[in-house]
Formats: structure tokens, C-alpha cells, sequence
């Protein structure tokens, strides 16, 4: 389905880049970047359910992002205590296994039938095989995570309105995200110097770009108060690998956001992927 206006705020889209057969428009009234031609909900859902584990698993079962996970579980004690935690797009189920080793009563969604079966095998998890959409259990959690998967969905605010009702009141909703000011503004330097090809490996474009500024109002928009945005660290898996070729450029990116970080207390906003916290009202 082919999309001028914006598919959240229905304001008039314009053309923001084209990278390979996929054009990319911005709204100017939400900040959202956004494909033009998206595909139906059916078909992303059965592309993570058959093709996504043959496809990516190396980058979970690597062992490369545990410290990204201990990262976010320390971000979100900051915030809330031990307690129900839900992981929509749990994968394999490690950030469950960190979770649950640091006292967290964990559950998890997943779409994919061979990842669930890794969780299940290795871990004994609970896992739903299956979409939030689809997920019809009763509970209420203290915390909901989505990482790197809100900019895979067809309309995540459907995926974030599903979530609020799920979590308790003062409930926290953790986000990770690539930055689309970031990856976007880079492939368009990169085209204006020719060298886009080599780049474009480095970039990461889904359904969806965030920024900064939409993350921030859609989760207003759905009922959320003290939405915090920070820079996050590198992820690891394939990209990591792709990037230490580069001579020592994931620790340049890592120090850059931390001084940025420092000078700006957190004001500034240019990483490669971002971090959410906030509170349902």
C-alpha cells in the first residue's frame, strides 16, 4: 500500500530519501520517517515467523549483546524494582535469562516458531509464539520492553497502545530504536559523496524511522509521562563485526556518546540507536 500522508498524524508526507527499490517520505507534523510502500500486516508477521530466525539468528545466539541486556536491565532498576516483565520480540529469550537471573518473574513474545523453540528448550520460558496483537493473557506487568522491534511493525502505536493496557499503573515502557536522524542523515551525505553503497551496510531502515521528537509524542499521545531519551550503546552481532574493520570506530562511536552525553546532559541526541524510558500515567 502506497502512503503520501502521514500513517500516524495524516499530515502531507514529503519525499525524504530512496535507498535501493524503498522510498522514504517525512512528515513535518509528527517527525515520523516512514516507508512509502508498505507491506500488508500479514506479511511482515509471516516473514518473522518462517524467515527472520534462519536470517539473524547468529546475532542472538552470538552471546555478543549480554552486555547490551545488562545494560537495559540497569537502566530500568533505575527506574522500578524487580518485579513482572514482559519482552515483546524476546527472540531466543536471553534478555528473559538476564532478567530472570537478576529476580524478574519474566514472559515473552515472539513471533518466530524456532526461536520460541530455543527459548522454551534452553531456558524453560514461557513464551507466546505469536504477535502482541494476538496476545490475549490476562496479567499486568511492571515493565514492558521492546527492543529493536517497535520500527518493525506496521503501526507500532497499535503496538503501544497494546502495551499500556498491559502494564500496571506507573508501569515502565522501555524502547531501543535505530535513530532515523542518524541513519538517514548519513546515507544522505554518503550519496552526496558517492560513496552510498559502502555505507548502506552500515544503515539500518525498517517499516519506520524514529526520532527523537515522534517517539516523544507518540508516547504522550498513548497516555505516557516521563518520556527520557538517551543515546544507547552499540548492540553488537553483525554490525559490531562489520564495523571493527573500520580500526577501532565502535569504541570512537561509544566515547563520542558518552562525552556528548556529559557535555549536553543528554540534550543531544545523534547515536546510532537510541533508548526509552517512560511511565504509564
Amino acid at each position: 500500500m502506497r502512503m503520501k500522508n502521514c500513517p500516524y498524524c495524516k499530515a502531507p508526507g514529503n519525499f525524504y530519501f530512496k535507498i535501493f527499490s524503498r522510498t522514504y517520505n517525512w512528515c513535518s507534523g509528527c517527525d515520523l520517517i516512514y516507508k512509502e510502500s508498505q507491506d500488508s500486516y500479514d506479511k511482515v508477521v509471516a516473514h518473522y515467523r518462517d524467515d527472520y530466525f534462519s536470517r539473524y539468528s547468529a546475532d542472538q545466539m552470538s552471546g555478543e549483546r549480554d552486555r547490551l541486556f545488562g545494560r537495559i536491565l540497569d537502566l530500568i532498576e533505575k527506574k522500578k524494582d524487580t518485579g513482572r516483565l514482559l519482552d515483546i520480540g524476546a527472540g531466543c529469550g536471553f534478555l528473559l535469562a538476564a532478567a530472570q537471573k537478576r529476580g524478574w518473574e519474566v514472559k515473552g513474545i515472539e513471533p518466530s516458531r524456532q526461536s520460541v523453540e530455543v527459548a522454551q528448550r534452553q531456558y524453560g520460558f514461557d513464551v507466546f509464539n505469536g504477535t502482541l496483537q494476538e496476545y490475549d493473557e490476562n496479567g499486568e506487568f511492571d515493565v514492558i520492553t521492546f527492543v529493536n522491534v517497535l520500527d518493525h511493525s506496521v503501526e507500532p502505536w497499535k503496538e503501544v497502545s497494546k502495551a499500556k493496557l498491559l502494564l500496571k499503573s506507573n508501569g515502565v515502557l522501555f524502547l531501543r530504536f535505530p535513530n532515523g536522524l542518524f541513519h538517514s542523515y548519513l546515507f544522505k551525505v554518503s550519496k552526496k559523496l558517492s560513496i552510498e553503497r559502502s555505507i548502506a551496510r552500515f544503515l539500518v531502515f525498517h517499516e519506520y524511522c524514529f526520532t527523537p521528537k515522534f517517539v516523544r509524542r507518540l508516547l504522550s499521545d498513548h497516555g505516557f509521562a516521563d518520556v527520557v531519551v538517551y543515546n544507547a550503546s552499540l548492540s553488537g552481532g553483525s554490525l559490531i563485526h562489520r564495523l571493527r574493520r573500520l580500526h577501532g570506530l565502535p569504541q570512537g562511536i561509544e566515547a563520542m556518546e558518552k562525552l556528548t552525553d556529559l557535555i549536553s546532559g543528554g540534550r543531544i541526541l545523534w547515536g546510532p540507536s537510541l533508548e526509552l524510558i517512560a511511565r504509564k500515567k
